[in-house]
């Protein structure tokens, strides 16, 4: 990051050793505290928003960011490796972020219970699309891959026309 910290400190987090815990100021989005162990090269971050900061009673203040440390742990995932968290139930939870087989599986699955079509077949008839149109250049393929995908949406909502509008007396 190229921010100098609001506030650093070591302290030794459950299951992860010694780490060296700083907040850095992502204003007007919030904080982010960052966990750093030298021995295992392992990082972890926790972002907390605007919101969240604010619910929570903590302020920029180094006091204030010293109390909010003492809240840090680390927590095991159900699927193996460790996440940042805050012990003060105000402060939000990091989103759990899929990797490998769990991103393949929600790829091709279907995007809707009704339909068979997943991402991964969408998007293979956008890029074959694409390849019949051949649009010059990256900006012309990427607005044009992005307007197929917004017409060919299965989840687009359904805007029925078939409704009689009767004018006001405006007299």
């Amino acid at each position: 990051m190229n921010k100098p910290a609001l506030f650093t400190a070591g302290r030794k987090l459950q299951g992860g050793g010694v780490h060296l815990l700083s907040v850095f100021d992502l204003e007007p989005s919030g904080i982010i505290v960052h966990a750093y162990n030298q021995i295992s090269s392992s990082e972890h971050s926790l972002p907390i928003s605007e919101a969240d900061l604010a619910k929570a009673g903590y302020t920029r203040s180094k006091e204030s960011l010293a109390a909010l440390l003492e809240t840090v742990v680390l927590v095991p995932l159900p699927g193996g490796g460790l996440d940042l968290q805050s012990t003060n139930e105000d402060v939000g939870r990091n989103k759990l972020r899929p990797t490998g087989e769990e991103v393949e599986n929600m790829i091709k699955s279907p995007i809707k219970k009704e339909a068979e079509e997943s991402i991964h077949s969408l998007l293979v008839s956008g890029l074959v699309e694409l390849c019949k149109v051949k649009p010059v250049g990256t900006c012309d393929a990427v607005e044009f891959l992005g307007e197929w995908l917004l017409q060919n949406n299965p989840n687009k909502p359904v805007v029925r026309a078939d409704y009689e509008v009767e004018e006001a007396d405006m007299t």
